[in-house]
């Protein structure tokens, strides 16, 4: 029997029960607000940055449980459908037996008979949904549209959802026996089978002002056809009484192709809300949101302390730090006499971190890691990074307290040298497995691209600590784009970094080019490599630039990157980018 709660458990949301999920979910405006508006959503993110909870949230099963805890009367302006991609429905290769034609078809049947079960479902779950209605004229409204046998005898929506899984079984049995062309006179699309069926749920009183949103979650799991479908479904831009809510990772991201060969653009068809959010410190939208995060796991079990107290940061290193920003400060004062206040503040925030790992000796142990706002950088703006190393923190103090006989069960702190002991064990433990274990979890990964992965995150790492303890003008940056895009192995190095993408150790966002404003990829390594390696996971705003010749070369033949300091001139109070 289980006697502690871990509030740091990081259960993938489907595992959750909506009571969970109310318990552990916090409301992000951001993302929020548009899966309630009306719009066709894209939610692009990797594992592990809420899609999925913040989708399931906003079902309507688990809006109705929070609106009966609330005491008030369930919203029924708008309601959202959860449908799940990655099912054994979805995943049926049937479709593989046939011609392009018949394939495409039977893809659709099958996507629409799924998306029809979770809207009866959902709408099940509406208290007294048939109150006022004419449920014998009901059935037979939904008789004729659909032209199918909706039989009396159970109730109405058990009836639908039986209806919905015993044709699917009726299309594989088809499919199987080769009897595809009699089948195919029965096979619904999204106009024969959804659109009717929402039509017919309109004229239930409770639901004639209803706005249904489908929200399909892992979309990339949908076979090709399926998502051809899905993008001409989205294409048609009629959200008057349904919309499109996508969650997607953004590695092997689906294509925006419709079925007649089309494309769907982004502002026109849809919006895209990037989940993955590059900026960590405590101002940024991540930053309150991770704190809203942990804050409300530890109320759930009674500690009152906010995530700073929780996760105190070391006193020592705290201190030092403090001294050498104190001694930066002096030295940008004493350069510039006219400086002003926000200069020399960038000053501070660009060169006092690195001069305390400057100031210490090559022999010494890695730094003392800790606080809750190393924590918050060192998830990379993933939710379940975040979440993941403060679950082995709270699991090693229970430890620890069980084998002295203590009491476990409130626990008020993780001291710093517990935090310091598990960012370096989850550290190590990360660049063991990118050296002995990446081909053997990634698919697509052969043993050759996982040496050559490692090799190019091992100079990348010592690039970086020559950059921190030697650069004139950046030595924080632990961010690089990539120039010498002609370079004849520039593709076969995207192959890497799109294997290091799926791996999570690798992070990528777009941002304007320092040239014309153009649009530039730039690449996040995972900031929970460098504590193993001694640098700062907090970095700097900055970006540098390597060519993908050099970035090759140290994958294939172990080369060390390139380092170059920065002219002198360079490291002028005034010329520091805004933080």
């Amino acid at each position: 029997m289980i006697d502690y709660m871990n509030p740091f458990e990081y259960e993938a949301a489907k595992k959750l029960t909506p009571e969970q999920i109310l318990e552990f979910y916090i409301q992000d405006f951001n993302f929020s607000r548009f899966v309630k508006s009306r719009r066709n959503i894209f939610l692009v993110g990797e594992r592990g940055t809420g899609k999925t909870m913040t989708l399931i949230y906003n079902s309507f099963p688990v809006q109705l449980l929070k609106a009966q805890k609330e005491r008030s009367e369930p919203n029924l302006d708008l309601i959202c459908v959860y449908i799940p991609c990655n099912t054994p429905l979805t995943h049926r290769r049937e479709y593989q037996l046939l011609e392009e034609f018949q394939a495409s078809v039977i893809s659709e049947h099958f996507l629409v008979l799924t998306i029809m079960d979770a809207i009866a479902g959902t709408v099940s779950t509406i208290p007294d949904v048939l109150e006022g209605s004419d449920e014998k004229r009901l059935r037979e409204d939904f008789n004729y549209a659909l032209g199918l046998d909706l039989r009396d005898g159970r109730s109405f929506f058990e009836s639908l959802r039986l209806l919905f899984q015993r044709e699917a079984t009726e299309a594989q049995k088809a499919i199987n026996a080769r009897r595809a062309e009699a089948f195919y006179e029965d096979a619904l699309s999204f106009l024969s089978g959804v659109m009717p069926m929402v039509n017919c749920l309109k004229r239930i009183p409770k639901l004639a002002k209803s706005h249904l949103a489908l929200m399909f979650d892992d979309a990339h799991d949908l076979n090709p056809y399926q998502i051809r479908t899905l993008n001409s479904w989205i294409a048609y831009r009629d959200n008057s009484v349904f919309s499109f809510k996508i969650a997607t990772t953004k590695v092997d991201r689906p294509l925006l192709l419709t079925a007649s060969g089309g494309t769907i653009l982004e502002g026109h068809d849809f919006t895209l809300v990037d989940m993955v959010q590059p900026y960590q410190n405590r101002y940024s939208d991540f930053g309150k949101l991770a704190r809203g995060i942990v804050q409300q796991r530890l109320n759930n079990i009674g500690v009152s302390k906010g995530p700073d107290e929780f996760f105190p940061v070391n006193p020592e290193f705290q201190k030092e730090i403090e001294e050498c920003e104190n001694l930066v400060r002096s030295k940008a004062e004493e350069r510039i006499q006219s400086a002003t206040n926000k200069q020399i503040t960038d000053y501070v925030y660009k060169y006092g971190r690195a001069e305390y790992f400057r100031r210490r000796s090559e022999k010494s142990n890695r730094p003392p890691y800790s606080g809750f706002e190393m924590l918050v950088h060192i998830s990379t703006g993933v939710i379940r990074n975040l979440l993941e190393p403060c679950y082995w923190m709270y699991d090693k103090v229970v430890s620890d307290l069980r084998s002295q006989g203590g009491n476990y069960s409130a626990i008020e702190q993780i001291p710093p040298p517990v935090q310091t002991q598990i960012i370096r064990d989850r550290s190590r433990r990360m660049w063991e497995w990118i050296k002995e274990g990446l081909d053997n979890s990634v698919e697509g990964c052969s043993k050759r691209q996982a040496d050559e992965i490692y090799r190019l995150f091992d100079n990348l790492a010592m690039l970086f600590r020559e950059r921190l303890l030697h650069h004139e003008s950046e030595p924080r940056a632990i961010v690089f784009t990539i120039s010498d895009t002609h370079h004849p192995k520039y593709q076969d190095l995207i192959e890497l970094l799109d294997i290091a993408r799926k791996a999570q150790i690798l992070y990528t966002y777009t941002s304007s080019a320092k040239d014309h404003g153009r649009r530039e990829s730039y690449y996040v390594p995972n900031r929970m490599l460098w504590p193993e390696r001694g640098l700062d996971p907090v970095g700097q705003y900055s970006r540098v630039s390597l060519k993908a010749g050099d970035l090759w070369a140290a994958a294939e033949s172990n080369k060390k990157i390139p380092f170059v300091k920065a002219p002198e001139q360079q490291q002028q109070l005034g010329l520091f980018d805004a933080r």
